[in-house]
């Protein structure tokens, strides 16, 4: 074992077995027996399965049951040595009711009981500075509190080139940032190397911008040579979580999201996802395909408004054989109702969830702006048609003295094809 690795069963507490096939007057005795133990082990053929508690022994007396009848089922965790850091990653593996789990030895033979308090018990006397951001996590699920995860892309990589202990410098960096943006909490949280933070209300989109501005900076003056490092992060409202199990599966898919976006971004979970992004060396040709997906969008506007109104979805149909990287078109009235079906390009490769007629959209900021403004191009948002990023496009034009608007959507995939397409016409 490595120093300052703990093994998982000196952790674990020695509960008592009893048999499957033990009858409930039986498993009574036992308990009165033992006097102290809330719960016992219980063995099926040797093998642990799970535990059964005191008080629905004494709830089920006088039924014709046997032990294996009142088993609550358990995960079986073999026994490993595990660091004081990965301790804490254990914590989201029990799920909110804090559920027990079985410790067995590589054959399968019954150790012990691992708890979630036993676990907290240890960490906190050995690890102060990162469990509180942790215990505090947990605490609040359901509550109105934000947690903003940060990290480090393409580290590995990084390593090769400088060193590990330039790996420091560059996370330091990234930490010292951090500080002025969230001053209520922030810990080093040592799983896959992130930071953590906790707000009462979601950072804005420009002091993100502005944090990965500052540490590109930064990270340029020392390490110039190498672009390849970007940041990434996500902001869950706790609110919308309601248990362990399930922060861990979102956090996990935050993660997968970001890993696919080339550059450094940071996801803004809620209702409507919304993504955050900056790529120094992109930033004007970012700034000039979205003059040109503006300029395309009124021509597709300018060819609707000139047909005549039972025509615009077979309109819509032909443009995308002239402006393919669309991946859907639909047309609202002045009141925000959906006036024409999701019109989807007939060549996406994924689904799409087809709108209809009907729908209100009225409370969607690509229908207020464009209803105040005459155009808009959204930022980076996640479509519930799609299950993807994308961002919507919308114009506000008139017809026959009415008012509608047309509204498309460009899904991330297409953004990344234009980028590069771009770039190739440019140079």
């Amino acid at each position: 074992m490595r120093p300052q690795e703990v093994n998982l069963v000196d952790l674990s507490l020695s509960i008592p077995t009893v048999p499957y096939d033990l009858s409930v007057k039986e498993l009574k005795g036992v308990f009165e027996e033992l006097g102290i133990y809330r719960f016992l082990t219980v063995l099926k053929e040797g093998i642990p399965i799970g535990i059964v508690y005191r008080e629905q022994v004494e709830k089920a007396c006088g039924r014709p049951l046997i032990a294996g009848d009142l088993t609550h089922l358990l995960c079986r965790l073999r026994n490993t040595s595990l660091s004081k850091e990965g301790l804490v990653g254990m914590l989201e593996l029990l799920p909110i009711e804090k559920e027990p789990i079985i410790l067995t030895d590589k054959r399968g033979t019954y150790m012990g009981i691992l708890t979630y308090d036993t676990i907290l018990h240890y960490i906190t006397h050995h690890r102060e500075y990162v469990l509180p951001i942790v215990q505090r996590v947990h605490s609040l699920i359901g509550k109105k509190e934000f947690l903003c995860v940060f990290g480090l892309k393409n580290m590995e990589e990084f390593k090769k080139v400088f060193g590990p202990e330039k790996v420091e410098s560059v996370q330091k960096i990234l930490t010292e940032d951090l500080r002025d943006l969230f001053p209520k909490e922030l810990a080093c949280v040592h799983e896959k190397g992130e930071i953590w933070a906790l707000s009462d209300a979601p950072p804005s989109r420009e002091s993100i911008k502005e944090l990965m501005r500052e540490f590109h900076r930064e990270y340029t003056l020392l390490f110039g040579e190498f672009q390849k490092v970007h940041v990434y992060g996500f902001c869950i409202d706790m609110s919308m979580t309601s248990s362990q199990e399930e922060l861990y599966r979102l956090k996990e898919e935050l993660r997968n999201r970001t890993s696919k976006v080339e550059g450094s971004v940071f996801i803004i979970h809620g209702l409507q996802p919304t993504l955050v992004l900056h790529d120094p060396s992109k930033q004007k040709l970012i700034t000039n395909i979205k003059k040109k997906i503006l300029s395309d969008f009124k021509d597709i506007v300018e060819r609707v408004r000139s047909a005549p109104k039972d025509m615009w979805e077979h309109i819509l149909y032909d443009m995308f054989e002239i402006y393919p990287y669309f991946e859907l078109f639909y047309i609202m009235n002045e009141k925000g109702l959906q006036i024409t079906n999701n019109i989807v390009n007939p060549k996406v490769d994924y689904f799409v969830a087809q709108g209809k007629k009907g729908t209100d959209r009225s409370e969607k900021l690509y229908f207020k702006k464009a209803l105040e403004e005459g155009s808009y191009i959204s930022d980076v948002y996640l479509s519930k048609a799609t299950d993807d990023f994308c961002i919507t496009v919308s114009e506000l034009f008139s017809y026959e003295g009415k008012r509608y608007i047309l509204a498309g959507d460009i899904n991330f995939k297409q953004i990344h094809r234009l980028v590069k397409s771009f770039k190739e016409t440019t140079v």
